[in-house]
Order: C-alpha cells, then structure tokens, then sequence
C-alpha cells in the first residue's frame, strides 16, 4: 500500500516537530511582550486582548495541521509501576506551594492514606501539576482550593475543585483542546497557556486513566477529576 496521502512521512513529521516547536517559541515570546503592556487603558487592554486571540488562533491552526497530518506526538512509552499517588499529590502542593502563598490562596486536602496506583510517577505528577497549576491561575487571591483522593472500586479519584473563574457550557466543550480560545480569563494576569490541560489529559489516558472537568457556569468554580488504576 502506498503512503497516506494525508499522513506525513517519518522525515517530514520530524520536520513539522522542529517547525511547530520554534513557531510556538516565537509566538510565546511575542505573547509575554503583550503581557507587559497590560495596564489600566481599557482601549490599550482590548487591542492586547485581540492580540492574544491572534496569538491562540495561530497556535491553535499548527495545532490543527500536526493533526490533518497524523503527526505522531504521543509522550513515548510509560513506565508504570506501583505510585503512591498520596505522596505524590502532597509533593505537586508542596512544589506549588510559591504560587499559592503569592496568591494568598489556601489549599484544603482530604487525601486517603497510601493510596497506590498503576502509573508513571513522572507523568502522574506532571498531570496533577498541571491541573493544581490551572486551579491557582484561574481562582482569586485569597480563595480555598480543595483536594480530595479516594478510592472507588478498582481506582483511585483525585478531584480538584476551585471557587474561581468558572467554565461556560461552551468552554467545557474545549477545554481539552490546545489551544482554544475560552471565554475565562487568569484572575491575577497569569498567561492563559490553554495547552497543558490537554497535555495532562493526554498523560493521563496512556497510564490507563480518565481527566475530566466540571463546571456549574461562569464564576462558579470548577473541578477536575483524575481517575486511576489502582496498583498493588
């Protein structure tokens, strides 16, 4: 059979790998220039605002061709073994614990003890580090962050639940998508990144597992919940 015409070759995947990665590097760095020009101008505001939609749109249309071309851009192979995702959640606080004291925001935990699952500690933690990141980023100075691991049946369920932002209809629709342009926004001018949940919940499904979100609406919080297989 002949090659896919809609699938890239070895080399020009490798080849639209280099390009995507030095594209987003340039379009970060145009990003974080945006960023300081942020200030009380409400017209200076909105024409940085549109900026930044060009900026997502743009990265969002690479995101789109690496996937039209069936670019392979899995993680590689896990290493999973028996993680003791108790240990692991105290440590991703403990490592964003900057963060939240910038913020003066307090984490709540409620975490079962020693419980163990079938994971890649390394992406495991990556994934709860990312999901704790977004919670801070889009709730307020000042507000909770609750934290809950228990076990149901054969895994165990890490939720995350902040009282910030929120997330309309349509921007739970997307919110696993790189590099959609959602209609929330960082409470403390924090870069909206929109890529690293759908990494997480990439990280997440190769270990054998579930990321899912939740939302009641608009400035009604949300929650995140990490489901995984338990492990010896």
């Amino acid at each position: 059979m002949g090659q896919d015409p809609l699938k890239a070759t070895h080399q020009q995947a490798e080849r639209l790998h280099r390009f995507a990665h030095d594209l987003k590097n340039r379009l970060a760095a145009m990003q974080q220039v945006l960023q300081q020009f942020k200030g009380t101008d409400p017209e200076g505001n909105e024409l940085i605002g549109f900026g930044e939609q060009q900026f997502f749109k743009a990265l969002r249309s690479t995101e789109q061709l690496l996937d039209d071309l069936a670019v392979d851009r899995s993680v590689g192979p896990m290493e999973r073994t028996s993680v003791d995702l108790t240990a692991l959640v105290r440590d991703a606080i403990s490592a964003l614990a900057h963060r939240f004291e910038r913020k003066h925001q307090t984490v709540h935990t409620a975490l079962a003890a020693h419980l163990h699952v079938a994971a890649d500690a390394h992406w495991a933690k990556e994934a709860v580090l990312a999901v704790l990141s977004n919670a801070s980023k889009f709730s307020p100075a000042g507000s909770t962050i609750d934290v809950a691991l228990e076990q149901e049946h054969t895994a165990a369920v890490l939720r995350i639940t902040d009282h910030g932002v929120g997330l309309s209809t349509t921007d739970l629709e997307q919110i696993f998508t790189r590099y959609a342009w959602l209609e929330s926004r960082s409470t403390d001018g924090e870069p909206q990144g929109r890529s690293t949940l759908a990494r997480a919940k990439q990280w997440i499904e190769a270990q054998g597992g579930r990321l899912e979100a939740s939302s009641a609406g608009p400035g009604k919080g949300a929650s995140f919940t990490v489901r995984l297989p338990l492990g010896a």
